[in-house]
């Protein structure tokens, strides 16, 4: 008799996973296309991950903003944190990755895959 309750379950949980998979999707594709609707330019809280450097190397922002970080670079980089507050993972060419800075604070950062790459946000 509880039949019809295993396949409605069944069916339920198909359908969360559904979901689940279109908003990571579209997450995703939201952060690949950050940089396509501004024409490629850089915007006032991005930061570029072009020739083995960040560009810029400080950016300040107001507390509450998120900043926007985009491999420009043909090999892999990361955006580490110094003290482990963010971590990007490997980025390949034009994967981005973001964060949002609540608190006051310097913040300095890394590429674990080139240590001589670093940087910081400033939060005012």
């Amino acid at each position: 008799m509880d039949f019809p309750v295993r396949r409605t379950a069944g069916a339920a949980i198909l359908v969360i996973f559904a979901l689940s998979a279109i908003m990571v999707s579209s997450c995703t594709k939201i952060m690949q296309d950050n940089n396509t609707n501004n024409g490629g330019q850089q915007g006032s809280n991005e930061v570029f991950i072009q020739g083995m450097a960040y560009s810029p190397s400080t950016l300040t922002v107001p507390a509450g903003t998120t900043v926007i970080w985009t491999n420009k670079d043909a090999v892999n980089h990361t955006v580490t944190s110094d003290n482990a507050m963010f971590e990007s993972g490997n980025m390949a060419k034009d994967v981005a990755y973001s964060f949002k800075f609540e608190s006051v604070g310097t913040y300095l950062y890394h590429c674990k895959l080139h240590p001589s790459m670093t940087a910081r946000i400033i939060v005012n």
